[in-house]
């Protein structure tokens, strides 16, 4: 019936104990409801023996505490105590709001499916793997470059950069390290030793003399590309021109200030390239 993560006897046995004392009963009033003698009861409330699953359900039927919550304690708790089970200490410390993520997942999700309940009606081992790798890749993504903004203030020639200049490294550089993290598997917010290395390692050998090249699968990768080179950006406004109004744009006879103007609009769209995830960015586009 249970997988990875058991019931602690002690824990079940104070919640059948808290029930017991809520409810005003003896031991012997207790075991007569279930129909149990007073030592069974007794092994059960200190711990000493796991209450089986027949017993739970009629303490669940007399005081409307559901299976779950005697095993496990509130559904918080049972998240909380997976994700600790398989090591997850320190984003739990740095996130605690991630047991609430995956706890409205669970009951609001839209595509829930029943399937994701246990036989105690908490949340299947395997949905919260699932779930928890993806919201860890957040974390994970955010960590990095929060990391690398602290990596690049310390640069001798920080005073030379602009804002943009630094929003274009910390983008390039968490994406680098981030792809490098997916091919290889290692995906863990815990190890934050090896993400400061990462980190040290890609802002050492970035080019902040000159613009770079983004992933033009979707628009607006292509467009923070075209926006770093002017003739592109001239070609860009003379096809929207044509498109819109019938006229070309040539840009030999002014209209330098159109163009600057344009091209302000590429640190915004990096702003926003970090901002969003390849997902959200497919929905956009059709396919």
């Amino acid at each position: 019936m249970f997988e990875l993560l058991q019931p602690d006897k002690v824990k079940v046995g104070k919640r059948i104990k808290e029930i017991k004392e809520s409810m005003n009963l003896s031991f012997t009033e207790l075991g007569n409801r279930l129909g149990l003698k007073k030592p069974t009861i007794s092994a059960y409330v200190q711990g000493y023996t796991l209450a089986p699953i027949a017993v739970i359900k009629q303490l669940s039927s007399i005081s409307g505490k559901t299976v779950g919550w005697f095993y496990y304690g509130d559904i918080d708790e049972y998240i909380a105590d997976y994700l600790r089970l398989k090591g997850q200490e320190v984003i739990l410390k740095d996130h605690p709001e991630v047991v609430q993520i995956i706890k409205e997942e669970f009951y609001t999700g839209d595509f829930k499916n029943p399937g994701w309940e246990n036989e105690v009606g908490y949340p299947e081992e395997i949905f919260i793997d699932d779930f928890f790798y993806e919201i860890q890749q957040t974390f994970i993504q955010q960590e990095l470059q929060k990391l690398a903004a602290q990596e690049i203030e310390n640069l001798p020639f920080i005073g030379d950069l602009s804002q943009a200049k630094k929003d274009e490294a910390i983008l390039v550089i968490t994406t680098n390290i981030f792809e490098f993290m997916d091919v290889a598997g290692e995906f863990n917010y815990g190890d934050k030793e090896t993400m400061i290395k990462l980190v040290k390692e890609e802002v050492a050998k970035f080019d902040f003399s000159s613009d770079s090249t983004f992933e033009e699968r979707y628009l607006i990768g292509k467009l923070i590309n075209i926006l770093a080179d002017d003739r592109q950006t001239v070609q860009l406004i003379n096809d929207l021109s044509e498109e819109l109004t019938d006229k070309p744009f040539t840009g030999m006879f002014g209209g330098e200030e159109l163009v600057e103007v344009i091209q302000t609009l590429r640190p915004a769209l990096i702003k926003l390239y970090g901002e969003v995830s390849a997902d959200q960015v497919e929905d956009w586009f059709g396919k």
